[in-house]
This record gives structure tokens, sequence and C-alpha cells, in this order.
């Protein structure tokens, strides 16, 4: 088993949490360098080829530049510290998790808002720095969120979304159940939340940084069919080691009449302003799935 395999385990996150209450926040970082150092050096691996190609059309370069190699790097050493400091929020509980995290006024206002109105909020948020880091807070502060979560998880997938559940989260993976959750939740002015960047079989194309990319579009399905509004959120690092939460103002979704029209536009706004976060900050961005898998020399094969 690589370093990579064993992360994604039942065993890494009980590693995780046992480090997270041994070290303090120095030492925790001084560990995830070292274990970002040895997985860069996996060159080979599908992970780090999934990274390297993602970032080579963010960044706008060839596969093969020699740019690509730090930008790697950076992307799995702050991966490493975005799940070191998740641990540790996990292992030290909720005090130590609101004194690592700010969440900007407006997203409040915004949650508050949709709560008083009781007109459902679909939270639509991607896959960067500490995502982790979003859901805890927001279970910590009692939001009634229905988080949709990958379909049927396995290894660090079910002992990640049992630690999340014990924040307050109601986490639940994909399927026609909790869809239907989903969809009464909405209509009684609830909250869900999912990620919406990682490639989906069975979603859609759309247009992704200039290409077409097969993307989730069940966000904005959701949106759609109850009315709801869509808020996308982002969270970022800070050099004063808070995570920052932010998100851009509410997107209504439109009717024409036409739904599935209706759908592909509105999960195309969406993603473009995914698309300007990441922009952003490239190296915030912790993709580990080909996004295009079949473009150009960025091909990835598993």
């Amino acid at each position: 088993m690589d370093i990579v395999s064993f992360i994604n385990s039942r065993l890494g996150p009980m590693i995780g949490l046992l480090m997270g209450r041994l070290l303090n926040r120095d030492q925790a970082y001084q560990l995830a360098d070292w274990l970002a150092r040895i997985v860069a050096t996996r060159t080979n691996s599908f992970t780090l080829k999934a990274i390297r190609a993602n970032q080579a059309v963010v960044r706008g370069l060839p596969y093969d530049s020699t740019e690509l190699d730090q930008a790697v790097h950076d992307v799995i050493r702050n991966a490493a510290r975005g799940y070191a400091d998740w641990y540790r929020a996990v292992a030290r509980g909720p005090e130590a998790l609101t004194s690592s995290v700010a969440i900007e006024k407006h997203l409040e206002q915004s949650v508050l808002e949709s709560v008083a109105n009781n007109r459902g909020l679909v939270l639509a948020g991607a896959h960067m720095s500490s995502f982790n880091i979003l859901l805890l807070a927001l279970g910590v502060k009692g939001y009634p969120i229905q988080a949709l979560s990958y379909a049927n998880p396995h290894g660090a997938y079910l002992v990640d979304n049992a630690l999340r559940q014990k924040f307050g989260l109601d986490i639940t993976p994909i399927s026609m159940q909790s869809l239907r959750r989903a969809v009464r939740r909405l209509r009684e002015g609830g909250l869900v939340m999912t990620g919406i960047d990682r490639p989906d079989d069975h979603g859609e194309n759309l247009t992704f940084f200039g290409h077409q990319a097969q993307l989730p579009v069940g966000h904005a399905r959701l949106a759609i069919r109850t009315g709801a509004n869509i808020l996308v959120g982002i969270v970022k690092s800070a050099d004063d080691g808070v995570y920052r939460i932010d998100c851009a103002p509410v997107i209504e979704p439109l009717s024409t009449g036409d739904q599935y029209r209706d759908m592909i536009v509105l999960a195309q706004k969406v993603i473009s302003v995914i698309e300007a976060y990441i922009s952003s900050r490239p190296s915030e961005w912790l993709m580990f799935f080909p996004v295009w898998p079949n473009l150009g020399t960025a091909k990835v094969e598993n």
C-alpha cells in the first residue's frame, strides 16, 4: 500500500486524529510537509498525474511544463496541511474549530435570510483549501444542513462522514432516497450542500476554463425543481492560520418552461463562479481526479 492509498484507507483518519491530539499546529505542519514531499515524488501515480493535468489547464501551461512541478507540490502540501487542521479541529472539539475559522458576514446573512424567508438554499462548494472546515463550521453553527456526499463511500470517506455527523451535519451519500430528502428539505426552506467540481460520469458537459468538462448538475436540478436559491461558497487559507469562508452573491434560478435548458444555464453560471475562485488561488484547488481526462497532452488514464 502506498502512502496515498494509506491516507484514503479507514486507518488514515484514525492516525490523523491521533496526531491531531498529540501535535501542536507547527508540529502538525512539519509532518504534513514531510508527507507532501514524499507523495510529490510519486510522479507516475494516478493522483499526481490528475493534479498535474488539472493544474495545466487552470494555469494555461503545457502538461510537461517544469512550472507544474512546483504547482503539483504546492497542491499536495496545501492538502496535507488542510487535513492536519481538519483532524486537529475534530480531535480538539468545537472551540478549536471556531477559533480557526472565520465566516464572512455576507455568507451568514444569506443563510439567515433564507431560513427567515422559508426559502430553500443550495450551498454549492468547490474542493478548495480545507473544504471539511466549511462543513464543520456550518455544522457547529447549528444550521439545518443536509450534505450530499459521494455515492457508495468507502475507506476514509466512511470515517470522515462519521466525524462530520458528530458535529451536527446530516451527511447523506447521493442516492434516490437522499435526493428525495433534499427536495423535501428545500421545499420546507432548509439548506442542502454539495460539491460541484468533481468530474461526474452522470453529469453534463459544461464549459470550465474554456474546455468541456463532464460535471455534476444535481445542485442546479434541485434549485430548478424546488425554487431554491444557490449560494456558491469556498474556503481559503490565510496567513494568520485562520480559514476564511467566503461566498458569491446568491444566484436565483430562472424558469423559462424548459427545465433541462434552465438547469444547464444555471449550472454553467455556478461553475463560472467557481472558475473565478480557482483562478485566484489555483494551488488551493484540491482536485485529485482528472477533470479533463482526454484533453491533449493532459490525458490521464487510471
